[in-house]
């Protein structure tokens, strides 16, 4: 492979700076600006000397990594340099000069996957980590990079590879006559398998949520108190709050972390008629947003008998304004006070619990990945295929099915992943990873 290289910490100007070089003639391309490292230098020793490249000098650290033993399985060189964006964008162009290829978007770690430095599922636990913003996201994505779903995969794929070394032995001697009871096992242990993806796939609900945060929507009649609401949760004033109905007239969004999960919040306008049309436009961004939740706080004020009529698979009624009546109205599932912050907390307890599987939450070993969970799908698809046809297909007929089962969990690992897929991946990945 061709030498590439990158910027690899983050765009702007900062302490540091991390230059990235990876490829056959990463060490000679690095000596190129860094003189000392023609001398010679340890694998994995840091050495400190003076950058130097068209004109312009630095002071910096160079890292020379030693193929197998690095990140991509390549020699690989990382230039820690002073932090000013331009100074580090002058570098790659110079080092592309020398022969160098600015590196593609996750090329790195693609590199790691193709020389057999990690597979798929742990690169995209990286990717999962640099983009984690809750406690939970940063757990899902360590469980990925540490290899959980890889040893998931690799235990099915085991037993499967078992059962066919199995139907082989039917196939290869059928004047024993085993190939009724072979039938039999095959299909027993196939529904053994089902319900181990079944017990992983249903972590799934719970984990997409851990992704990509809970939507909680925000909803009710106008002057509810919405906003005053959406700043408790927040706990800063974020929205603009007045006694006028109708303030709010679009969507607010923000979110907070509860318990290690993101909840993203939308504060919505009150849901009435009325002829304004700006106002009419956010009442239908509001029910918009309210089919697309997760959950919907209605919000009602509980001095008022007018409710909201609202439509929702998961919503809690909530009365508001508890501090200013004594008697609350019993269909509410809770009482608060948005102005002097009673039950909030309280509040947020009953969103988590309304969503998020506690008991996979605190596992920590839940499915957060839309790719892994449908080819789980379609391994369980051809396992619940080879059952049913165990008593009317041939050996060799359910070995097709089996296979196809194996070759859809390689490919959440890379085993069975195209070129295709591959290049599909990592192009979620940032520029230097």
């Amino acid at each position: 492979m061709d030498t590439i290289c990158a910027i690899s910490t983050a765009v702007g100007n900062g302490g540091v700076a991390i230059i990235r070089i990876s490829g056959e003639n990463a060490l000679k391309i690095a000596s190129s600006v860094f003189k000392k490292l023609e001398k010679g230098v340890s694998p994995r020793m840091a050495v400190f000397g003076e950058l130097c490249f068209d004109g312009v000098r630095d002071e910096a650290l160079a890292l020379y990594f030693k193929a197998p033993h690095s990140f991509t399985g390549e020699d690989v060189v990382e230039l820690q340099i002073h932090g000013g964006y331009y100074l580090a964008q002058s570098l790659v162009k110079y080092l592309i000069n020398l022969g160098a290829r600015l590196a593609e978007r996750g090329e790195f770690s693609k590199r790691a996957v193709l020389n057999g430095r990690m597979d798929i599922s742990k690169a995209e636990g990286i990717i999962d980590l640099i983009n984690a913003n809750s406690q939970s996201q940063l757990r899902a994505g360590s469980s990925l990079l540490a290899g959980g779903m890889t040893r998931f995969v690799e235990n099915i794929q085991n037993a499967l590879t078992e059962i066919m070394c199995e139907l082989n032995v039917a196939l290869d001697y059928p004047e024993h006559d085993i190939e009724y009871i072979t039938a039999q096992k095959v299909a027993t242990e196939c529904q053994q398998l089902v319900e181990k993806i079944d017990n992983k796939l249903s972590t799934a609900d719970t984990g997409l949520l851990v992704a990509n945060g809970v939507n909680v929507v925000l909803a009710g009649l106008p002057n509810a108190g919405k906003s005053s609401l959406l700043n408790q949760l927040l706990g800063y004033e974020r929205a603009i709050v007045t006694d006028i109905a109708g303030t709010t007239r679009d969507t607010v969004r923000e979110s907070y972390e509860y318990l290690g999960v993101r909840f993203n919040i939308v504060d919505t306008a009150g849901l009435r008629d009325t002829t304004d049309r700006v106002e009419s436009a956010g009442i239908e961004r509001a029910r918009q947003e309210i089919s697309h939740a997760d959950i919907v706080v209605v919000l009602c004020d509980a001095t008022d008998n007018n409710r909201p009529n609202i439509q929702a698979i998961n919503k809690i009624l909530v009365a508001n304004k508890s501090d200013l009546i004594d008697n609350i109205a019993p269909d509410f599932d809770i009482a608060i006070s948005a102005k002097t912050g009673k039950n909030i907390d309280k509040l947020k307890q009953l969103i988590f619990d309304k969503t998020i599987n506690s008991g996979v939450l605190l596992g920590g070993d839940f499915l957060t990945n839309t790719r892994h969970i449908e080819l789980l799908k379609s391994a369980r698809e051809a396992l619940i295929d080879t059952i049913e046809h165990c008593s009317i297909a041939t050996l060799d007929c359910l070995a097709v099915t089996l296979m196809q089962a194996w070759n859809k969990l390689g490919e959440i690992t890379g085993e069975c992943a195209n070129e295709k897929i591959i290049n599909e991946i990592f192009a979620r990945f940032c520029l230097g990873k």
